[in-house]
């Protein structure tokens, strides 16, 4: 799961240190295999689970925690390279979708200059055609998220109650 943070000062690291306890605070009980893991920039950290991260999102979500502007759950990180993300996308949408379902696709790319998002997103589309899903930008059933944060590549297909 990737958590993206607003308001920390980083020249007091108390505060990121206080947002992490909160996390782990929050979901140590339905994840006692919980890794917090210091991503690449700032104001964004990858969360490990032991468990399903679409639960562990919505949980996160719905918590007190303040300064948490963003959480996104993740199927799968991989190394941040353009092969790799293809070779998930596609065996996460063969394994979920069926042909005729319909799909839009959102790519953030952060801390990473030789990817861009509007690339990633069209190379993804062509890709999911060979397998008859349906691009629909405005009403999919089903989300396809890239999330290229430096050197690591968070990979969800979420159907659309899980996003």
């Amino acid at each position: 799961m990737i958590v993206k943070f607003t308001n920390i000062d980083y020249e007091e690291s108390e505060d990121e240190l206080l947002v992490i306890e909160e996390i782990v605070d929050v979901l140590g009980d339905i994840s006692p295999e919980l890794y917090i893991k210091e991503s690449d920039c700032i104001n964004i950290v990858l969360v490990e689970l032991g468990s399903d991260s679409v639960e562990a999102a919505k949980i996160l979500k719905k918590s007190e925690i303040r300064i948490i502007s963003q959480v996104i759950p993740i199927n799968q990180v991989v190394e941040t390279d353009l092969i790799e993300i293809l070779k998930t996308v596609e065996d996460l949408s063969v394994d979920r979708m069926d042909p005729g379902d319909s799909y839009s696709v959102e790519s953030f790319v952060i801390n990473n200059e030789d990817l861009d998002s509007n690339a990633i997103e069209k190379i993804v589309k062509m890709e999911l055609e060979k397998y008859d899903f349906i691009f629909n930008k405005n009403s999919p059933i089903w989300k396809v998220y890239v999330e290229i944060i430096g050197k690591d590549t968070g990979i969800s297909v979420l159907k659309r109650c899980q996003y």
